[in-house]
């Protein structure tokens, strides 16, 4: 016998139209979920991706606020000629005098320019009320040619303080007009070496004797004019307790002004005279790329494998005793015996090849010169002849 109410009530809540209505009602409500939930989404995403171009914006404003207020910065600017080159290689820079700005003002007294050199010699003279450490005065240049060629950027180091100078590099080269790699901001620079000296203090005249002293990479160029901007002229106050320890630094920024000079540089300073050198006989175990000597400086370019063996070795060693044996694997020698000081020591993108600078110059021919080489324990001693 058929139960009619228990039929009825099946097929009233099983039929195929019901259920059909109920799913698609419930898919509309995982439609309508999955809707709400990518509508979250992208609102989150163009909250972050609007949020990142804002702070790259924002970035490239205060940039460009800060890049603007470098460029504006008080400037004064004077012209000299480099004159007669004397016995030492100097040359006075003529037809100039001091230019004053904020009570300091700056001279450049004499240069020292070769293929692989340049000297500069200035002095700074700070009126009165100017408060001064002589000892810690330090300051900032940058010096380049008519070209944009960047001899050497220089910034003083601020120390007790967060330096708002960490983007300088950058506005010199974007003024200039200065095509860098971003991975290597250091390359376009033509130097190997640079730095400054103290070389003078006269507190009665309140002056202060500089000197800019910047090696090159290769070769510098043949400029006709040099342009040397000083800026940033401070010093830095250490305070030490009693046990001799840092207590407290505070950094002391004089002016925001920049000095100005250009050199006129003649023809007769290119009649430079770098001889290039070689080994009277061959060396086992070293290739000699490059040899050159000027009235500054011998550099030394080499192909090593034990060499660079012992630089990657001397990570496990203390410095003196790393520094004693590169001395002891490659040296240069006089006649007597004496060796030339080693300036710097760099690698090359060659491998195993390195480059050397030696306090040696044209002067020194005349006693001989000579390189010495260990090459699995035996000693190599040869002469050194110009090519």
């Amino acid at each position: 016998m058929i139960n009619n109410e228990l039929k009825n009530y099946l097929e009233k809540e099983y039929s195929k139209e019901n259920n059909y209505k109920k799913i698609l009602s419930k898919e509309g409500r995982v439609i309508n979920m999955k809707r709400k939930i990518l509508n979250i989404a992208a609102i989150f995403l163009i909250v972050t991706v609007v949020g990142a171009v804002s702070t790259t914006i924002y970035a490239k404003i205060q940039w460009n606020i800060e890049f603007k207020e470098y460029k504006n910065a008080p400037s004064i600017e004077t012209k000299g000629v480099l004159d007669e080159i004397k016995e030492d290689g100097y040359a006075e820079v003529i037809d100039m005098d001091y230019i004053t700005q904020d009570g300091i003002s700056i001279k450049i007294n004499s240069m020292l320019l070769t293929d692989d050199c340049l000297d500069a010699d200035l002095t700074f003279k700070f009126d009165k009320d100017v408060e001064v450490s002589s000892q810690m005065f330090s300051f900032g240049y940058v010096i380049y040619d008519e070209n944009h060629n960047i001899y050497g950027i220089h910034e003083r180091m601020h120390i007790g303080e967060n330096s708002k100078n960490d983007n300088l590099i950058f506005y010199i080269y974007k003024e200039l007009g200065v095509q860098y790699d971003k991975k290597d901001v250091f390359a376009v620079q033509l130097n190997d070496r640079e730095g400054i000296t103290n070389v003078d203090i006269n507190e009665e005249d309140r002056t202060i004797d500089m000197n800019i002293n910047i090696r090159a990479k290769d070769k510098f160029p043949q400029s006709k004019k040099l342009y040397i901007r000083i800026f940033d002229p401070g010093f830095t106050m250490i305070e030490e307790n009693d046990r001799e320890t840092l207590e407290s630094t505070e950094d002391f920024k004089l002016s925001n002004a920049k000095w100005n000079f250009e050199i006129e540089v003649p023809d007769k300073f290119y009649e430079r005279n770098t001889i290039e050198l070689k080994p009277e006989n061959s060396i086992p175990g070293i290739e000699f790329k490059r040899i050159t000597i000027s009235e500054t400086g011998m550099s030394i370019e080499f192909k090593s494998q034990e060499y660079d063996g012992l630089i990657k070795q001397g990570k496990d060693m203390e410095t003196e005793e790393f520094t004693n044996k590169l001395n002891e694997l490659l040296n240069i020698t006089d006649s007597d015996g004496n060796k030339y000081k080693e300036l710097s020591s760099k690698s090359t993108e060659e491998e195993e090849t390195y480059k050397i600078s030696i306090d040696a110059g044209l002067q020194d021919l005349d006693k001989k010169i000579y390189i010495n080489y260990k090459n699995d324990g035996v000693q190599y001693k040869e002469k050194l002849i110009e090519k």
